[in-house]
């Protein structure tokens, strides 16, 4: 299993930041590699609310859908995979604190564990997602900053 954290000060609200993060939509303008994303699941957001993400890779495209295990707006919330495009599951958490000058804190960890021959792999394919994810939380941070 690998573990990793970034964080990052966004000069928005943190209810700002939450409505946009927490939107499956708002992830092909941050996320690079996302060509689509959408909610699967019908009604509110909330826990076992689900969504998907059709993301370009090596080879051609790959859909992965993603299940809400933890729904505190404007705070934090939680997803895991369950569909994910290698073998294995990734769980992940955004928190957000609220700073002065109606800014906030985000906060991002992951964990991923590798299954069948790609556990051997596993570190790699962490230090290349911590890598990725530290960019695309760059990207967010800019995207918001700037309105």
């Amino acid at each position: 299993m690998y573990k990793f954290t970034k964080s990052v000060f966004i000069n928005r609200s943190q209810q700002d930041v939450f409505e946009f993060l927490s939107n499956p939509a708002n992830m092909p303008k941050w996320q690079s590699a996302v060509e689509l994303a959408e909610w699967t699941s019908e009604g509110n957001p909330g826990v076992g609310s689900t969504y998907k993400a059709v993301v370009k890779m090596p080879g051609g495209k790959s859909e992965n859908i993603f299940e809400i295990t933890h729904w505190d707006p404007p705070n934090r919330y939680n997803y895991k995979s369950v569909k994910f495009s290698i073998p294995g599951s990734i769980k992940s958490s955004f928190t957000l604190a609220p700073k002065e000058n109606n800014s906030c804190q985000l906060t991002f960890e992951a964990q991923l564990e590798a299954a069948g021959i790609l556990k051997i792999a596993e570190s790699m394919l962490g230090k290349q997602a911590e890598k990725g994810e530290g960019n695309t939380i760059e990207t967010l941070k800019q995207l918001l900053e700037a309105g």
